[in-house]
C-alpha cells in the first residue's frame, strides 16, 4: 500500500482494544506480510477478523477486516482516497516516484470534486451498451484462443494465464484504447512491476522497478497520443483527446497520459487475475462448474461469487477525512485506513459458510469491485469478460481440470497466479 508510514496514521493506538486482542490482531496481520500468508491469507483474515475487526496497528495504518466496517470505510463520504495533499503531508518524497506520482494524480488519488470531473470525462466508455458492443469481440477472440489452446496442448497440458488468461483482458483494453497487437509483448511485465504501489511493504529496489515500468508505459502513450492527434481512429485514445463535457471541460496533457496508461494497466492486471483465482477455485470445488459447462443464466451470478471467494484486489487503501468511530474504535482524520476486502468478503456474520464457494449464492452483496464514488468503473467489463471466459473455457473444456500446482505472483493486495497448469482432455 505503501513504502513508509503514515505519520497521521501512527497516532491512531490501539485504544479501546484489550491488550489479548491487540496481540492476536498484530500477531494475525504479520502472518499476512509472510509468503504464506501471501500464498493463503484467508486463515490470518479470520484471526485477525476475530481479534479486532477494526485495528489501528503500529505498523501505521487501521486494518479494517470486518464486512459492515469496510463496507463503510468504501462508502461513506467521511472517508476519502490519498490524494495529493495526504501525500505532501505524509509521504513527501512521493512526488520523486513516477509510479505513485502519476497513478495518484488519476481518479483513484483524487476526490471530489476533482475525481467526479475525472471519472465523468471517461466514464463513457465503461457504460452498459458500450460494454455489450463488445461481448461479440470478446467471444470471438475466447473461442480462437481455445483452438490455439487444443492445438498447442502438450499431452493436453496447458498454462491457463498464458494461453487465454492473460491474452484476452489485455487484448480488450488494446481494442478499446486502440493499442496495435504488436506493441503488447512488453506491457505484461510492466504492470505487473507497476502492482507493487498496491502493497503493504515495498522494498526499495520494487518500488524503484515500478517506477522505470510505469516511465516506460507513459512514454507509449505520449507516442500513441502524438499518433492519435494526427490521424484519428475510433478508439478510447482518439476519443479522449477530444472529449469535453457539458461544462467544456476536458483533460489536460498530464491528466490524458495518466488517466490513459491507468486504465489500460488497471483494466487487465486484474480481469486476468481473476480468470487464474477463478479457475483454481473451480478446480477445487468440481461440484460448483454446472452453471459454466451448460452456458446457464446463472452465468452473472457465479462470476460474483468467485470474485468474492477470491477476488485478484484484496484490500483497498482510504483516508479518514474527520475525526471518526468506527466499530468502536475512536480513528482520527488523516489516519490510513485500510479496507481488507479479501477479509470482509468472507466474513461469516454476512455470509452463511463462508469458506466454501456456491456459485448458487444469493442476496448478498460482495465489495469485490467496491462501492460508492469510487466504484469500480470497469467492473461491468469485467464481469463480462469473466462471463464469456469462463462459459466457453468449460463448454469447449467440459473436462478441464488442474494439471500441477498453481504458482502464484508474489504480493497480497492483487492476488493472482503466474502459472495455471491445466489438463484439457
Amino acid at each position: 500500500m505503501s513504502h513508509s508510514s503514515s505519520t497521521a496514521a501512527a497516532a491512531a493506538e490501539p485504544g479501546a482494544l484489550t491488550e489479548e486482542a491487540t496481540a492476536a490482531a498484530e500477531a494475525a496481520l504479520l502472518d499476512l506480510i509472510t509468503p504464506e500468508g501471501k500464498e493463503n491469507p484467508f486463515p490470518a483474515y479470520a484471526r485477525l477478523r476475530e481479534a479486532a475487526p477494526v485495528f489501528p496497528s503500529v505498523l501505521g495504518a487501521c486494518f479494517v477486516s470486518g464486512y459492515e466496517a469496510c463496507k463503510e470505510v468504501v462508502f461513506s463520504d467521511r472517508y476519502g482516497v490519498a490524494d495529493a495533499d495526504w501525500f505532501d503531508a505524509n509521504e513527501p518524497d512521493w512526488r520523486s516516484h513516477p509510479l505513485m506520482f502519476h497513478v495518484y494524480s488519476t481518479m483513484i488519488g483524487n476526490n471530489p470534486p476533482d475525481h467526479t470531473r475525472l471519472r465523468r470525462l471517461v466514464s463513457h466508455a465503461f457504460n452498459a451498451r458500450r460494454i455489450e458492443e463488445l461481448r461479440p469481440f470478446v467471444a470471438d477472440l475466447t473461442d480462437r484462443l481455445l483452438d490455439d489452446m487444443a492445438e498447442r496442448a502438450d499431452d493436453g497440458v496447458v498454462d491457463l494465464q498464458e494461453a487465454i488468461g492473460l491474452p484476452v483482458p489485455i487484448r480488450v483494453m488494446a481494442k478499446l484504447l486502440g493499442v496495435p497487437d504488436e506493441d503488447l509483448p512488453p506491457f505484461q511485465s510492466w504492470v505487473r512491476k507497476c502492482g507493487v504501489m498496491f502493497e503493504i511493504a515495498v522494498t526499495p529496489e520494487e518500488l524503484a522497478a515500478g517506477d522505470a515500468a510505469y516511465s516506460s508505459i507513459r512514454k507509449y502513450f505520449k507516442g500513441l497520443v502524438a499518433e492519435r492527434r494526427s490521424a484519428p481512429r475510433d478508439d478510447l485514445t482518439s476519443a479522449l483527446i477530444d472529449v469535453v463535457d457539458s461544462d467544456g471541460d476536458r483533460l489536460t496533457e498530464e491528466e490524458l497520459l495518466d488517466t490513459l496508461g491507468f486504465l489500460f494497466a488497471a483494466g487487465f492486471e486484474t480481469t486476468a487475475g481473476m480468470v487464474g483465482n477463478s479457475v483454481v477455485a473451480l478446480g477445487d470445488a468440481p461440484d460448483q462448474l454446472a452453471p459454466f459447462r451448460e452456458s446457464s443464466s446463472q452465468l452473472a451470478a457465479a462470476t460474483e461469487e468467485l470474485a468474492r471467494f477470491d477476488g485478484s484486489i484484496q484490500m483497498t487503501r482510504r483516508i479518514a477525512l474527520t475525526d471518526v468511530v468506527l466499530g468502536g474504535i475512536p480513528i482520527p482524520a488523516g489516519t490510513s485506513v485500510v479496507a481488507l476486502i479479501g477479509a470482509a468478503n468472507r466474513d461469516p456474520l454476512h455470509f452463511t459458510d463462508p469458506d466454501r464457494l456456491d456459485i448458487g449464492r444469493s442476496g448478498t452483496r460482495p465489495l469485490s469491485f467496491g462501492l460508492g464514488a469510487h466504484y469500480c468503473l470497469g467492473a461491468a467489463l469485467a464481469r463480462m469478460e469473466l462471463e464469456e471466459i469462463l462459459g466457453r473455457l468449460y463448454q469447449r473444456f467440459p473436462g478441464l481440470r488442474l494439471a500441477a500446482a498453481p504458482v502464484r505472483e508474489p504480493g497480497l493486495a492483487l492476488r493472482r497466479f503466474a502459472s495455471v497448469p491445466v489438463k484439457l482432455f
